[in-house]
């Protein structure tokens, strides 16, 4: 059963659910009062505020693509939004298709993304398919004329991903990769002390994600897949929004099981990553370092509302911040500095961010014109860096990286 808290805000008792929404009904009269009356409380960020700008009736029309795990968080969060309407919904193995237009109350079920396409027409596609899936997927997306947000990567090769940003150009329409950390309220957070100067010179920053490996698939451990792809590309996107685009990268990656058993396939050879350590030069003297894997112990780090431990941790000259939970879901951020050299929790503020919330993200920006803080631009740059890593791992040197984006993210 859900959690809910409810709050008292410009006298309306309201219910906040457990990923910090404002539950039904009336989220968006209740919104746009609170914007209204000016109540800094009531709205703890941007996010919430732009939703209430989009004006009354107003829908962006949405197919789905890729019905497997995340799908089941990924389509509740639209299908609640005033302003989705979701079309059409696709999955190679129809029956999963049909279930969550059952669900979800979506009109149109296809086996494959050539069909959707030809059906009738709608202005995104969601892309949650297989990693090696996302290329062909976004590309013939962005042919048809269909903005685009993908689950990570964008692709599997730099190469590819420059040919989706000029694709998308080409066509007028835009193409947006996952994932959403850069929106957190604690991301925000960090971002301010940085660029405020509050912790000093920024020196050094440390991100890790991992787990025990996923079971449902075999595409996790073949070619394509891996810890990095699917798990440390949180870490690179969180370490680059923060300290900047990365000048080179060193990595070692290593393979910790001859075979894995998952339930697609049953017993599998090993072939991609499974335990990954990547060290990034951003310039400026500063470096960071990402570690990531699917043999880690992970309850200790499971969700709690109990204080979780640390996954990102920024160090300073005067200064260290360090982010409780996952950079995906962060609970709180932890501070020290000269003078307050006791760590203190601050930026406990969860919601409205949800990291399935990507699509709704950036259908809001589309829908009000606000500048969208997640792009392409730095998805490819994280890809480039991630493929950085396996050449390093391959040749044993450090590799250069040549692309950038614009940073930092807030001034």
């Amino acid at each position: 059963m859900r959690e809910t808290l409810t709050v008292n805000i410009n006298d309306q008792k309201m219910q906040i659910d457990e990923a910090g929404r404002v539950m039904q009904p009336g989220r968006r009269a209740f919104l746009k009062g609170a914007i209204a009356a000016g109540a800094a409380l009531a709205i703890p960020s941007w996010v919430t505020a732009a939703e209430a700008q989009i004006p009354a009736g107003k829908k962006l029309r949405f197919g789905y693509i890729g019905r497997g795990s995340v799908s089941h968080a990924y389509l509740p969060t639209l299908a609640e939004a005033e302003f989705v309407e979701l079309v059409s919904i696709c999955d190679l193995i129809e029956g999963r298709a049909r279930d969550g237009a059952t669900r979800h109350k979506i009109p149109n079920v296809y086996p494959n993304i050539d069909a959707m396409l030809a059906g009738p027409k709608f202005d995104l596609l969601v892309n949650t398919t297989s990693m090696p899936s996302h290329f062909p997927v976004n590309k013939k997306a962005l042919e048809a004329g269909c903005n685009v947000w993908s689950e990570k990567p964008i692709a599997l090769e730099v190469k590819d991903a420059y040919e989706l940003l000029e694709l998308a150009k080409k066509k007028g329409v835009q193409i947006w990769v996952a994932p959403t950390c850069v929106t957190s309220p604690q991301f925000r957070f960090m971002s301010d002390m940085i660029q405020g100067g509050k912790i000093g010179r920024v020196t050094a920053g440390h991100g890790t994600y991992g787990h025990g490996g996923p079971t449902w698939s075999a595409w996790f451990y073949e070619k394509g897949g891996g810890s990095l792809y699917d798990l440390g590309v949180y870490n690179v996107t969180t370490l680059t929004g923060l300290l900047g685009p990365v000048k080179s990268v060193m990595g070692m990656t290593a393979i910790l099981n001859k075979t894995r058993k998952v339930d697609d396939k049953g017993e599998v050879t090993v072939t991609a990553d499974e335990n990954t350590m990547l060290i990034m030069d951003h310039g400026n003297g500063i470096l960071s370092h990402v570690q990531t894997g699917f043999g880690y112990f992970e309850p200790e780090r499971a969700p709690s509302r109990e204080r979780k431990l640390y996954t990102v941790d920024i160090m300073g000259t005067t200064g260290a911040m360090h982010m409780q939970g996952w950079d995906w879901a962060p609970a709180a951020v932890d501070v020290a500095t000269e003078g307050h050299a006791i760590l203190q929790p601050q930026c406990r503020d969860k919601w409205p961010y949800e990291w399935v919330g990507g699509a709704r993200y950036v259908a809001t920006c589309l829908l009000t014109g606000q500048k969208s803080l997640i792009t392409a631009e730095h998805g490819l740059h994280v890809l480039e860096v991630m493929n950085a890593c396996h050449r390093s791992q391959e040749t044993g040197r450090r590799i250069a990286v040549e692309s950038t984006f614009k940073w930092p993210l807030f001034t």
